[in-house]
C-alpha cells in the first residue's frame, strides 16, 4: 500500500494493487474501482455503464464481530441480531470483504446516489437515482424523511411480504435454522435496527430498537 505524505501526517493510500483478486472478480460489469473523488486516500466505485434507479447491490460482506473487537469504524455496519445483540459486519480487512467495501460516503444529499437496506439482517445498497457512466457510487442514510428513500423502503417491504407469503418462502422458513430466522419486530426479516458507524467525520446513524415494532426512528448525530 502506498503512503500519502503531508506536512502533518503520513496517511495510507489505497491502490488497485492492494485489492484482493476475489474483489476484482466480483465487480459487477457496470462498475470499476478507481481513486475516489471524495477521499483522496481511498479507492472508490465508479459507474462504467448507466445504472438504473432501483438497482440493488449486495450483500455487504465482512467479519461478524462484537463492537469491542473492531479497531476501525470506517468499513463496517452494525446490525442487531435478536439472539446475539449488536454485531458488526467489519470489512476493514479487504480479504474479508467484497467490492461494496470500496463504496464511499456521500458528503451531501446532492451527490448521494445509493442508500442502505437491511434484508434478513444483511446490508444491501440500492440506487436512489440513475447513475451515469463516470459517476462515483456514494452512499449515505437520510432516513424515511426523504420521500424517495421512504418509497423505496416501502417497495422493499411490500416485496418482502409478498415473498414471505409464497409457498417456497414458507418452505424455506421451515428449513432455515432458528438462530438466523428469528427476529424481533413487526417487520420481521426486513429493515431491522441498524447502526452505521462512519469515519473520522464522526457521523453515525442510530436506530431506536425499542420502537422497531411500531416505526423506524432514526437519529443522525454529527
Amino acid at each position: 500500500m502506498n503512503v500519502y505524505t503531508s506536512t502533518e501526517t503520513a496517511v495510507s493510500v489505497e491502490t488497485l494493487a492492494d485489492v484482493p483478486e476475489h474483489v476484482l472478480k466480483g465487480l459487477p460489469e457496470e462498475v470499476k474501482l478507481l481513486p475516489s473523488a471524495v477521499d483522496k486516500t481511498r479507492l472508490g466505485v465508479w459507474a462504467t455503464k448507466p445504472i438504473f434507479k432501483g438497482r440493488k447491490f449486495g450483500p455487504f460482506v465482512g467479519d461478524k464481530k462484537k463492537r469491542s473487537q473492531v479497531k476501525s469504524n470506517v468499513y463496517m455496519w452494525e446490525v442487531y441480531y435478536p439472539n446475539l445483540g449488536w454485531m458488526c459486519v467489519d470489512a476493514t480487512d479487504p480479504v474479508k470483504g467484497n467490492w461494496l467495501r470500496y463504496v464511499n460516503w456521500a458528503r451531501s444529499g446532492k451527490e448521494q446516489n445509493l442508500f442502505p437496506l437491511e434484508i434478513n439482517r444483511t446490508i444491501y445498497y440500492k440506487t436512489l437515482k440513475p447513475v451515469e457512466p463516470g459517476e462515483e457510487l456514494l452512499v449515505w442514510y437520510n432516513g424515511e424523511d426523504n420521500p424517495e428513500i421512504a418509497a423505496a423502503i416501502e417497495e422493499e417491504r411490500a416485496s418482502n411480504r409478498s415473498k414471505r407469503g409464497s409457498p417456497k418462502a414458507k418452505k424455506d422458513q421451515l428449513e432455515e435454522p432458528a438462530a438466523s430466522s428469528r427476529h424481533v419486530g413487526a417487520f420481521s426479516d426486513l429493515m431491522a435496527p441498524v447502526l452505521m458507524a462512519v469515519d473520522s467525520r464522526s457521523r453515525s446513524l442510530n436506530r431506536d430498537v425499542a420502537a422497531a415494532e411500531e416505526c423506524w426512528e432514526v437519529e443522525l448525530n454529527f
